[in-house]
């Protein structure tokens, strides 16, 4: 791992806000979820992901294939720590997860933002459920498309009626509102 000069000033302000909002909470749910998909235990969360075999391992149990076995072997180098989680982000776009769910390598390899790798991991298991993975869950269920279909004539009912969010002109009047323009009256008693 290289070794990165402080932050200082805004920059450190920064990492301890991100780091203050860590949670250990959810890293404990993405732990079990992580061993129960690999059988594989964990001994000291972010040391044991850091070279991305593990990583590798949990996606090729879920969809066999996505990353070359050779991946799944521990890397020592830090440059080949950063291509085995390149091989993981890789799978998991194959597997259908999106870029904004997605972290940067050095997140994981240099621990630069936990919180991302964390909430990726939280993603994949969302995604798992939505590919048919029977096993334990993580986050919530996806969504699925809601598609409506209206006919032309619930169209056109629905262009003539005034929705409430639109406002309503009952009730508003400017009865006892003086004209724009004119000065204030004051009366002496």
């Amino acid at each position: 791992m290289t070794t990165r000069a402080n932050k200082s000033g805004i920059n450190a302000d920064m990492v301890k806000k991100r780091e203050a909002t860590y949670s250990h909470e959810d890293e404990g749910k993405a732990r079990g979820w992580l061993e129960a998909v690999s059988g594989e235990p964990i001994e000291g969360f972010f040391e044991t992901l850091k070279d991305g075999s593990y990583l590798c391992r949990v996606l090729n149990r879920l969809q066999p294939g996505l990353v070359p076995a050779k991946y799944e072997r521990p890397q020592s180098f830090p440059i080949r720590q950063i291509e085995t989680v390149g091989q993981y982000l890789d799978g998991c776009r194959k597997y259908g997860m999106e870029e904004k769910d997605l972290f940067v390598s050095v997140d994981l390899v240099e621990e630069q933002n936990k919180n991302m790798v964390l909430a990726s991991i939280i993603s994949l298991g969302r995604l798992a459920q939505k590919h048919g993975y029977e096993g334990p869950k993580l986050g919530p269920k996806e969504a699925e498309a809601n598609p409506r279909e209206f006919t032309e004539d619930q169209l056109k009912q629905g262009r003539g009626e005034i929705g409430l969010q639109m406002g309503s002109n009952k009730g508003a009047t400017q009865a006892g509102m003086s004209p724009y323009g004119k000065t204030r009256q004051i009366y002496q008693s």
